[in-house]
């Protein structure tokens, strides 16, 4: 059976129209729709265990904490990794500041990324490192074949998306830890994008960090993981700091008594009440994301990223953004430019939502610096995934076709 056929009534959200036209989401780039599975798990939470986790001693607090772990336990699955390098966040963005507030890097460290990197990759370094961009085409495609002369002995990471939110490029990522280790440098991966498209084993690729977000993945918004090695989680520095992280607090007052002790790893990185609902909902998500089968996701993938090249590369006035990547090294994703004069890009995905029902994403989407080396003044994403249909895909190029 096709797969989106199989999973459409999972969605509640794409049973809706706008206005006169029945919804088509090709938007997944920015956020995915929720299957029921995790909404019921959600509303399950505040339902039957509303409680805190790691604290309550009551049944509430048991059964939320089972649940909570036992999503923890999900998504290091899913990555294969331990759930003690898994560190519960509220998304890529804070997982990667985590990690770059962690490393204690100075203005002298040097943090190589391509020039084509999403704003939460890109930002923690030029904050608190010596940003050094490898360069990218006239498309946004990364030159990854010009990283190598990138490395320095004050290189001190080297940090990429393992699916770009603007080409839908996958970045060769063996080939670029090689690299870095060859070097010694540390390596993390942005996989905001590639969590719920490309499967993912973090002991295979050798990486040291990865950085994910729930509500790309089908789960709740508010909340993400960051993945660490065990050595590299131990070495961290602290990124915030209160309830629940600690294992002892001595009376300040005792000039003899050491300062706190926090909990060990992933604990001591989760200060705070955490999206406890957010978290199982995540849990939810990877559950059903598994119950499909990668080989069908990536089938339906292709099949979907094809048609989108062919159909939208065929019209005249429509410029797509690394339209030559091999259908295997690209996510169902067409960043494009109409030539429409008087019309900016912003007001193309407004027009297709407004005169077809399609929701697809306009502007700069979180990438100035690719858009300034490409030219660009913006553009629209078009973004697929399993619950899409070649015909949604026909009906976004006519929809385009039409406004052209």
């Amino acid at each position: 059976m096709d797969l989106a056929a199989r999973v459409r009534g999972e969605f509640p959200l794409l049973a809706r129209s706008i206005g006169d036209h029945p919804l088509i989401f090709l938007d997944a780039a920015s956020t995915t729709p929720k299957p029921r599975v995790v909404i019921d798990a959600v509303r399950d939470v505040y339902e039957t265990s509303t409680a805190n986790v790691h604290r309550g001693v009551h049944p509430l607090g048991e059964i939320a904490t089972q649940h909570y772990e036992a999503a923890r336990l999900e998504v290091a699955s899913l990555i294969g990794a331990s759930p003690s390098e898994v560190v519960f966040v509220r998304g890529a963005t804070e997982a990667i500041n985590l990690v770059a507030s962690g490393l204690e890097l100075t203005r002298d460290d040097e943090v190589i990324f391509p020039a084509s990197e999403h704003h939460a990759n890109f930002l923690p370094w030029r904050v608190r490192a010596k940003p050094v961009l490898a360069p990218i085409d006239e498309s946004g495609v990364p030159r990854w074949e010009e990283i190598e002369r990138l490395f320095t002995p004050k290189t001190k990471l080297l940090a990429f998306a393992h699916a770009s939110n603007v080409t839908g490029a996958i970045a060769p990522v063996k080939e670029l830890v090689a690299l870095a280790k060859e070097r010694g440098v540390l390596v993390l991966l942005d996989a905001a994008q590639s969590l719920s498209h490309v499967p993912i084993d973090v002991r295979d690729l050798g990486i040291d960090f990865l950085a994910a977000s729930s509500h790309k993945a089908f789960g709740p918004s508010g909340v993400g993981i960051l993945y660490a090695k065990k050595e590299r989680l131990a070495k961290l520095a602290l990124y915030q700091v209160g309830g629940g992280m600690v294992a002892l607090n001595p009376d300040s007052r005792d000039e003899d008594e050491k300062d706190f002790v926090p909990l060990d790893a992933p604990f001591r990185f989760e200060a705070g009440t955490p999206a406890i609902e957010a978290a199982i909902g995540f849990g939810a998500a990877i559950k059903f994301l598994r119950s499909l089968g990668w080989d069908a996701i990536r089938a339906h993938e292709h099949a979907l990223a094809e048609r989108m090249m062919s159909s939208l590369g065929a019209i005249e006035g429509v410029k797509i953004l690394g339209a030559s990547l091999p259908i295997a090294s690209r996510l169902a994703l067409a960043t494009f430019v109409v030539d429409a004069p008087g019309v900016e890009q912003e007001h193309v995905a407004r027009i297709l939502a407004d005169n077809a029902g399609i929701c697809v994403s306009g502007g700069y989407h979180c990438t100035h610096v690719l858009h300034a080396r490409a030219h660009l003044k913006g553009t629209v994403r078009a973004s697929a995934h399993v619950y899409n249909t070649i015909e949604e895909i026909d009906a976004l190029a006519n929809a385009v076709r039409e406004l052209v």
